[in-house]
């Protein structure tokens, strides 16, 4: 397999994990493509040798640039204790402490083997961390903290590996030197990271204010800082490369912040979109290449006569506990730091297990721990070299699958004031210092969407009614998915959509008497009735479905619709006919529906919430309706189709400001935090310029 079919087999592996992963989103995406990467290993006999250095080069040295790049400089500083105290002491004590442990454990291992095991499984993942987050709703302090360690722990870990895998092939050990190397590679990454992330930014911003830049350029000059800083601190200094590009990163982040007026809005949203995309594909091609090495990875011990099987999973079993207990005991012992110097924060137990949790392991650690060497200098075997990628590969499946199960479980009984600090997104403070209830993005998402289905019946007309009802009808769609989102984020249930299923059901009874009416009364032929028949069929079935199944749905409803298009072309009736019949048809229903549901509604006389609920739903319904009355009544000419647009974009663009108002209004009211507000002006300008782009982009 040439390395383009390579690549185009993993990022494909990667793309199909990710629909996976949408329709089973209760397990992280980490997992399926480790389990892809093993089926290619497995079935599909594609084998890659991992090379520690340009594995690190290509996947993880972007990774941790972009991290130190976005990562929040407030939090950053706010967090420094905890995040190097785990970067860097916890490192150093899971190394040694791990590594005289795991000596004693298993003695098949030497003590300089067994310091390199527990090195390599210092190193935390955050991407499967933030993956399982999102269903667990990890408060945002622990998750900064853990991606913070992230971007230094892997250095600092990697050093202790190399230096303990050096001591074992050149069969000696000194303190000294070993220390020396420590600071070296240390030191000069830090110096290398900041001088050259500054001279980089420096001459980016020369190039700028030269008017030789442009969007191309600022991109790809972007793309290739990490690859630049991590080469020119790995091969030629000698140093740590992951540390010189974490400092470079942030180095380049502080002083693009100052010099931002330089750079046009367009280079900076390029810019970042194109590095979610890359990123995105680095951390599932990560996993994947995990998935693909685990395979070689355990055959050799487990063909091993010298071990027994049983024996090896139990000891991989106990250095992840180890591993596991040593994180656990020292969030603990922060815990009570932070208590005894505060005196205001708590203390528990159960948060510090959340916090042993979110210590993942990852392919960092898989692409370590596959460069040992074979042999020693003395030409002698590495001893124990088998056993210990065995068990790291184990370590770092169980690590993710133990945190998938474990997470959801105790942070149920987990509360916010269990943890050492609040949650910046949680709390606002107003003027006279009090603290108020933060409104979720969700929730401010769903309150401006319905400010902008008021706004666009406020400027209803009859000559724009129609396209009132388009627009309505797509707000109404997104209002109901965000609020499906919240109460199951809350595990409530929703009275709303209670009775839009139970409304559902009433218009699409009458949708059905109305199309035998039809029939018996021969305004519709009997393959219009079928097709329509069919048509409710579906649209009953998928009533209250899970709407997770909507890709499926959706894919199924395409098939019925190419498959009734196929029957028309077949049949012996005009096939112009056959359409018109079915306007016919959708029109009466669709009056039908709507009498229902007014006729409905009409007895329910009060002024309740559960009333007025009912009321605006039974509206919602109804506005759907009517639009699709109004799309069967004529096809618009290509000029009648520009008049359309223009009203269209006029309508939208009106919404838009009426919803961006209103987010600047809830952010002056202290209901939402800045980066909600951040985030919500962001989803009304990526809103507003497919407005503008109009039709040639659809």
């Amino acid at each position: 397999m040439t390395l383009i079919e390579l690549m185009v087999v993993l990022v494909t592996g990667v793309a199909l994990s990710s629909i996976i992963s949408h329709f089973v989103p209760a397990v992280p995406i980490s997992l399926f493509q480790i389990a892809i990467g093993v089926f290619l290993a497995t079935v599909a006999q594609v084998d890659v040798e991992v090379d520690s250095h340009w594995f690190m080069m290509l996947f993880v040295a972007p990774i941790l640039f972009n991290d130190s790049w976005r990562f929040p400089k407030r939090e950053l500083w706010e967090l420094r204790v905890p995040i190097l105290g785990n970067a860097i002491l916890l490192v150093l004590v899971t190394t040694i402490v791990g590594g005289y442990a795991i000596s004693w454990l298993i003695p098949q291992l030497p003590l300089s083997v067994a310091l390199a095991l527990a090195a390599v499984l210092s190193p935390t993942d955050p991407v499967a961390v933030q993956a399982i987050a999102k269903r667990v709703k990890l408060p945002e302090n622990l998750l900064h903290v853990v991606t913070g360690e992230s971007l230094v722990n892997d250095a600092t870990g990697l050093v202790s590996f190399n230096t303990a895998v050096k001591a074992t092939v050149a069969g000696t050990f000194v303190l000294g030197d070993a220390l020396l190397n420590f600071a070296w590679m240390t030191v000069i990454g830090v110096l290398v990271g900041i001088l050259l992330g500054a001279g980089m930014i420096i001459f980016r911003n020369w190039v700028s204010r030269s008017g030789l830049a442009d969007v191309v350029f600022y991109t790809i000059f972007t793309l290739l800082m990490p690859f630049i800083i991590y080469w020119v601190a790995e091969g030629f200094l000698h140093a740590s490369g992951l540390i010189a590009v974490v400092t470079g990163g942030i180095t380049a982040k502080i002083l693009s912040d100052r010099k931002s007026s330089l750079l046009s809005a367009e280079a900076t949203i390029v810019s970042v979109h194109s590095w979610e995309v890359i990123v995105y594909v680095l951390n599932g091609l990560i996993f994947v290449l995990l998935g693909i090495t685990l395979p070689n990875a355990l055959h050799n011990i487990l063909k091993n006569t010298a071990i027994e099987n049983w024996q090896a999973f139990t000891y991989a079993f106990l250095v992840w506990l180890i591993v596991f207990i040593l994180r656990v005991l020292w969030a603990y012992a922060i815990q009570w730091g932070q208590h005894w110097h505060h005196r205001k924060t708590g203390v528990s137990f159960r948060s510090a297990i959340v916090s042993g949790l979110t210590g993942v392991r990852g392919a960092v650690t898989m692409a370590a721990v596959l460069t040992v060497p074979t042999v020693t200098d003395a030409g002698r075997a590495f001893v124990g070299r088998d056993l210990v990628i065995f068990i790291a590969a184990v370590v770092v499946v169980l690590s993710l699958i133990v945190a998938s199960i474990m997470l959801p479980l105790v942070t149920k009984e987990v509360t916010q004031h269990d943890f050492t600090q609040p949650e910046s997104t949680i709390a606002l403070e107003d003027e006279g210092g009090s603290v108020q209830k933060a409104m979720s993005e969700k929730r401010a998402r769903l309150w401006i969407t319905r400010v902008g289905i008021q706004r666009l019946r406020d400027l209803q007309t009859e000559e724009n009614r129609r396209i009132i009802h388009e627009l309505i009808s797509r707000r109404q769609k997104t209002a109901r998915v965000l609020r499906h989102s919240i109460h199951d984020d809350l595990d409530q249930s929703d009275f709303a959509a209670e009775k839009e299923l139970e409304l559902q059901e009433l218009a699409l009874q009458a949708e059905r008497n109305r199309l035998q009416q039809l029939l018996v009364e021969e305004t519709i032929s009997p393959i219009t009735y079928s097709l329509q028949a069919k048509h409710l069929d579906q649209l009953e079935a998928d009533l209250g479905s899970d709407r997770e199944l909507a890709g499926f749905v959706r894919v199924k409803w395409l098939y019925r619709r190419l498959r009734a298009n196929f029957r028309i072309w077949l049949s012996d009736q005009e096939s112009e006919t056959v359409r018109e019949e079915a306007d016919v048809a959708i029109r009466e229903m669709a009056k039908a529906a709507i009498q229902a549901l007014s006729d409905f509604v009409s007895t329910k006389v009060g002024d309740t919430a559960a009333h007025r609920i009912l009321r605006q739903t039974a509206y919602n319904l109804i506005v759907v309706y009517r639009y699709q009355i109004e799309k069967t009544k004529h096809v618009p000419s290509f000029d009648q189709q520009e008049k359309d647009d223009k009203r269209r974009l006029e309508l939208e663009l009106k919404t838009l400001s009426a919803e961006r108002e209103m987010v600047q209004e809830l952010y002056d009211q202290k209901r939402i935090s800045r980066q909600t507000s951040i985030n919500l002006r962001q989803y009304i300008n990526y809103a507003e310029t497919r407005a503008l782009v109009g039709r040639n982009e659809e």
